[in-house]
């Protein structure tokens, strides 16, 4: 019990010390106590601390995995200047040797041109091709390669992003992404949820801003950066659009706030948000995403950032959960620590998979390529190849700029494949019915007086 409430006690320390009004020293204090309180439990306690926070090593085993035929797996691991890649099929594994500091100078490039494509084709991908003859291979990234869009590289020289788009990995494979080859079980059912859809989605408009202004006494305590976030139209459009295609919920601009997200999101089959993030790849704990603020309740005004240490705590159980957001703080060509971890609290908070960005995306392409996912969802698409049609559709209807990867190859797919079952509003059927049972006693009656 003692070592239960001091666990609280230094969470709820941890919560303080993140907020508006606090000193960065506060969070520095609370945090050498939690990793003081985390050494004693490894030390006094190592039944409990194994349990709750250690990581774990389990010996890899081809049955383990469950993979069919049309799956492959390819595990990258760096070791100092060397990168290893395990290519892992139903039936073997194969092991590949890559040059790392090729790799990574190619990654770090200050002003990537497109021949980078190529080149980070021939170095990561080209070496394991002929080991890869499946239509969906998941992809477990190491270090910076979590930050790039595989689905990029292309075995072509090209001059252009239109001949890119016809040549790379987008179309030869369903790609997604995953942390773990402990998470990577195919065998594994989708969980089922009574509900389909629900959507956050704060567009940010002058209206939401002006109010929170007026809302705000004392202008000391005024949050300068909200007043600065651009605002989503299209990502509402879209979250209304599909609220009402499948029958769900969706919570628009001063509704979208932190207090109803955490109520309301948990058992659907999708959950949206559509935001900002300001992503931190220092302490990636401190990633967040950026809801509404709640004016009507002063109290709770300026509690409208949910931090990545916060979801780990919250139950979002869902077959997937969308996060459209934008990047407001993350600086290229870094590691991709800090949406990767927002995307890894998900996962651990109950969402089976995740689509989310690597890198900030334009508004208006994330949702036409939305668009076109949530229609591949519908038919009953896997995850995986539902993303993979939609990006193809989007790039062959894209014009100028925007067929460029950096407005279609950011949004990924982290986690479970399967398809989601989403159940149909059945008020057509029983009005059918309906309509069909009348026609019935009509024509008995009109059989009947014939009859007579």
């Amino acid at each position: 019990n003692d070592i239960l409430q001091k666990e609280d006690e230094l969470k709820k320390q941890l919560n303080s010390s993140l907020q508006s009004n606090s000193n960065f020293e506060d969070f520095i204090v609370a945090n050498n106590d939690w990793k003081a309180l985390l050494n004693t439990l490894k030390k006094d306690f190592p039944k409990y601390y194994k349990l709750k926070y250690a990581s774990f090593v389990k010996p890899l085993n081809l049955s383990d995995l469950k993979l069919d035929h049309t799956t492959s797996i390819v595990r990258y691991i760096f070791t100092g200047n060397t990168l290893f890649a395990f290519v892992i099929n139903k039936d073997d594994i194969k092991l590949h040797k890559i040059d790392a500091k090729k790799t990574l100078s190619l990654l770090n490039t200050n002003n990537p041109s497109i021949k980078n494509y190529k080149e980070l084709y021939d170095a990561l991908w080209k070496p394991l091709s002929k080991d890869i003859n499946t239509d969906h291979v998941i992809i477990i990234p190491d270090a910076e390669l979590f930050n790039l869009s595989f689905e990029t590289l292309s075995p072509s020289d090209v001059s252009n992003h239109r001949e890119l788009a016809k040549t790379c990995l987008l179309n030869s494979h369903n790609l997604s992404y995953n942390y773990s080859l402990l998470l990577a079980d195919q065998s594994k059912s989708p969980t089922f949820f009574k509900n389909n859809f629900i959507a956050f989605t704060p567009e940010f408009n002058e209206q939401m801003k002006t109010n929170y202004v007026m809302a705000i006494k004392d202008s000391i305590f005024l949050d300068k950066t909200y007043l600065t976030l651009l605002p989503q139209p299209f990502t509402v459009d879209i979250a209304k659009e599909y609220s009402r295609r499948f029958n769900g919920n969706s919570f628009i601009n001063e509704k979208a706030s932190k207090q109803l997200f955490t109520q309301q999101a948990k058992e659907h089959k999708i959950i949206h948000i559509g935001t900002h993030a300001e992503s931190n790849n220092i302490s990636p704990e401190l990633s967040r995403l950026i809801f509404a603020k709640p004016i009507e309740t002063k109290e709770h005004i300026d509690n409208n950032y949910l931090y990545t240490y916060e979801i780990y705590n919250q139950n979002l159980a869902s077959n997937l959960a969308i996060l459209t957001a934008c990047e407001t703080g993350k600086p290229s060509y870094q590691p991709g620590e800090g949406m990767i971890s927002l995307a890894h609290a998900f996962n651990y908070a109950g969402s089976e998979s995740i689509l989310t960005s690597l890198w900030k995306i334009d508004e208006q392409s994330s949702a036409k390529i939305l668009e076109y996912f949530y229609t591949n969802i519908k038919a009953g698409l896997t995850k995986d190849e539902a993303l993979r049609q939609a990006k193809l559709s989007y790039v062959a209807n894209a014009k100028g700029r925007t067929i460029a990867p950096q407005y279609w190859a950011g949004l990924v797919l982290i986690g479970d494949t399967a398809p989601i079952a989403l159940t149909s509003n059945n008020y057509t059927y029983w009005i059918i019915g309906v309509i069909l049972l009348v026609i019935v006693l009509i024509a008995s009656k009109h059989r009947g007086w014939l009859k007579l």
